[in-house]
């Protein structure tokens, strides 16, 4: 199956093989099946202190650009990611502690029990309990959930980490992939350990919108907003965290001039696509573009929710990258 050699050529860094296959004139069900793929791959990439941005948080990003041209998918974005990941380590998808566990145990036991072994930082014993829930239920998302709460009790470093994680989640649809992207937020949070619990705030992202599209960091705001107003079995915690969360943004001093021509001046459906290859075709690391690119990103989910104003402040601010 196609699908099954392009996931088995990105683990064994066989680019070649993956960029002959994405230029093969692939159908959108070949596309879907690369997509899951490359966002597979990225949930497996070993975490360290030299990762500011989790390549999952790349991949669903380039896979939202996809998107709006499914039809004619983009080589250039679809091979940037292939490359991208062929920089990272990759870890294993071992799942045999698992099924060493009873099926029988019953998940509600051991919910409770493994938040608090995160909280205080146990995770020889958080592990333990998170393959049992795992097992027990029945390898659904439920740990998932539980972890992407934890994670947003220190927002600003992981909701953007958060938001792309839930929507790769979202759009894979595997079962068999689910512990993959569990295990990867897990190595996350454990990788940084937790702040503590924060209580909920009466404010909401509309609160500060207007001034986070005059002042401030529009990809972390894009990243709550987007959480906020999804439909989650959690989303109650999720609130919390990022109603609090809010109240702590820190704005820029200075405004920057409306530029009549701005690169957001004259967007259409396609604009976004060509953006991000023009990210990708500039002379910068990948570090770098991956940054640029999660950025344009967050505009491009903002762009369609905001009035002419708004965009033009967007545009004008972020112009001297993306123009």
């Amino acid at each position: 199956m196609a699908d099954s050699k392009f996931r088995t050529a990105l683990l064994n860094k066989d680019s070649s093989l993956c960029h002959d296959i994405i230029s093969s004139n692939i159908n959108r069900e070949i596309l879907i099946s690369v997509i899951h793929d490359l966002l597979h791959v990225s949930t497996l990439v070993i975490h360290n202190k030299n990762i500011t941005i989790h390549p999952i948080c790349v991949v669903n990003t380039l896979k939202n650009f996809i998107g709006d041209n499914k039809d004619q998918p983009s080589q250039l974005i679809l091979n940037f990611a292939v490359d991208y990941l062929d920089s990272f380590d990759f870890g294993n998808n071992d799942k045999s502690k698992i099924y060493k566990i009873s099926d029988r145990i019953n998940k509600t036991v051991f919910m409770g029990d493994f938040e608090d072994a995160c909280q205080i930082g146990d995770w020889e014993k958080a592990e333990s309990l998170l393959w049992a829930i795992y097992a027990a239920s029945d390898n659904s998302r439920a740990a998932l959930d539980i972890l992407a709460e934890l994670a947003l009790q220190d927002a600003p470093r992981n909701a953007i980490f958060v938001y792309h994680i839930l929507r790769a989640f979202q759009f894979q649809q595997i079962k068999n992939d689910n512990w993959a992207y569990i295990n990867c937020i897990f190595n996350l949070i454990k990788f940084y350990d937790l702040k503590n619990v924060h209580g909920a705030v009466n404010f909401y992202p509309d609160s500060i919108k207007s001034k986070i599209i005059d002042k401030g960091d529009i990809a972390y705001f894009s990243a709550l907003d987007r959480i906020w107003n999804g439909e989650y079995t959690r989303i109650k915690g999720y609130k919390r965290e990022i109603s609090y969360w809010i109240t702590k943004i820190r704005f820029n001093n200075f405004s920057m001039p409306i530029l009549k021509n701005n690169f957001l001046s004259k967007i259409n459906k396609n604009s976004f696509i060509k953006l991000a290859e023009k990210i990708i075709n500039k002379k910068k690391t990948n570090k770098q573009k991956a940054n640029e690119l999660v950025t344009l990103e967050a505009i491009r989910s903002m762009h369609s929710s905001v009035n002419k104003n708004q965009l033009s402040i967007i545009g004008s601010r972020y112009n001297e990258i993306f123009k």
